[in-house]
């Protein structure tokens, strides 16, 4: 269903496109009105084909299985002797129409998460960061991409959360209770705030909920070995 309802925004989006564009007599000029305004089609599906999946990984982004590290992805980008070096390279060319039809169209949804999720393949997170942005206001506040949006800008930060993050982690909860990659933020956000014990409990909660070998699992394990390790340590100084 994600795919159908993808390619339908995208039709939309190159249909509103097609209508903006200067009209001129010729035949000609009727063929680079279709050509140009299919570029939020092409683009964007091309694009998720290469890196989407049809669900948000329940996992925080720097330690999904699969995805090369950021700085490392950054650093190969342009060796050509790197295995991913091809697929960077039609990335690359994807976003760069992508980028070309936001600015005639910025309200296109599906370019603006094509470009963010693309942009964290190439490990432009600022770029990433920035997009994301876009497409959260564009969706109305969506839960999924506010969770999305949040785990970039903390993978920004190196596992900071700030009050806007904080507050998509919280939106996302409100709308997902059970969303597990909102909860293990939301113990994260406990943990950052003093409040160990609180997040204790929520990790542990959750640690309880995940599926057997859940890629959550480790980070929320390591998470929950920390956080009794720094109690045990107060009760025997106490």
């Amino acid at each position: 269903m994600i795919w159908v309802g993808l390619t339908v925004l995208a039709v939309l989006a190159g249909s509103a496109l097609y209508a903006s564009l200067p009209k001129s007599d010729g035949h000609g000029s009727r063929a680079r009105r279709v050509t140009f305004a299919a570029l939020p089609i092409v683009a964007a599906l091309g694009l998720y084909a290469i890196i989407a999946s049809p669900t948000l990984p329940s996992r925080p982004y720097a330690d999904r299985a699969g995805e090369r590290n950021l700085a490392a992805a950054a650093a190969v980008a342009d060796n050509a002797t790197d295995p991913d070096f091809k697929t960077d390279q039609q990335i690359r060319r994807l976003l760069n129409q992508i980028v070309v039809s936001l600015e005639v169209n910025p309200r296109n949804l599906q370019g603006w998460v094509a470009l963010a999720r693309g942009s964290l393949r190439l490990g432009n997170i600022e770029r990433a960061v920035a997009a994301f942005a876009q497409a959260y206001a564009l969706s109305g506040h969506n839960p999924l991409l506010a969770i999305e949006y949040a785990d970039t800008r903390i993978t920004a930060q190196d596992g900071q959360i700030d009050s806007t993050s904080r507050d998509l982690v919280l939106h996302a909860l409100g709308q997902m209770p059970n969303h597990l990659l909102a909860r293990y933020y939301y113990g994260m956000m406990l943990k950052q705030n003093g409040k160990s014990d609180q997040a204790l409990r929520v990790l542990s909660d959750l640690y309880r909920d995940l599926p057997k070998d859940d890629p959550l699992g480790n980070a929320t394990e390591s998470e929950i070995k920390a956080l009794q390790s720094s109690a045990d340590a107060v009760i025997s100084a106490d």
